[in-house]
């Protein structure tokens, strides 16, 4: 089981996701974006793990691989002799180093295949937002004005969410930090969009979704 969790992290960097880790317990709201993030890239990092096919001799390198970066890894945490600006630089290091050494696991064909499995999750994720859109527009009776204004906010927020899961510089801490309050950002500005009825008619959705759960 070890082995496997192993395989599909080393999956997950290599793909280019951002693992969001545990920390504080956040808010419900801030629970569920969390828990979303990590199911998507887990989701994704399976179906990496298996599209690429990585032969054994591959797995057991990613295994070490990852070994070595969470013993390098805890090392610098412990280590309470570091700045916060020490210990933000030799992370961004470790990292940097990973993710190249996983890289370098894979045959030209694999990377080739990473590169268009990335593309594909890319297009899955922007269909999916826009059937979501969809959905709400049906629902609230959307005018096309307020589309085009929430789309463009949905796409201001996937900008600057990959800016904070590729900034090498932020903790996890902090990254997990500026994901939820950029969430909360884009759910306001996506509120300001609508009408009083509208967002009236939103609650009495969202309260029949949790009745029904």
């Amino acid at each position: 089981m070890k082995h496997i969790k192993m395989y599909v992290l080393g999956a997950v960097l290599l793909i280019g996701l951002h693992q969001l880790q545990a920390q504080n317990k956040p808010g419900n709201r801030g629970q569920r974006f969390q828990k979303s993030e990590k199911m998507n890239a887990r989701n994704n990092a399976i179906e990496f793990a298996k599209e690429l096919n990585l032969t054994d001799e591959q797995k057991a390198k990613v295994k070490t691989i990852n070994e070595e970066f969470r013993t390098k890894a805890k090392a610098l945490k412990d280590n309470d002799k570091l700045t916060m600006g020490e210990y933000k630089t030799q992370m961004a290091a470790l990292q940097k180093e990973r993710k190249e050494k996983l890289e370098a696991v894979l045959t030209p064909e694999q990377k080739q295949k990473a590169k268009e499995l990335r593309q594909k999750n890319k297009e899955k994720k922007e269909a999916n937002s826009d059937a979501r859109i969809k959905k709400m527009q049906e629902n609230l009776n959307l005018s096309d004005a307020q589309v085009s204004k929430i789309k463009e906010q949905n796409t201001t927020f996937n900008t600057k969410a990959k800016a904070i899961r590729d900034n090498a510089s932020l903790t996890p801490v902090e990254k997990k930090q500026q994901l939820l309050a950029l969430n909360k950002e884009r759910k306001d500005a996506v509120k300001s969009i609508l009408t009083k009825e509208q967002l009236e008619k939103q609650a009495s959705f969202k309260h029949k979704e949790k009745a029904i759960r």
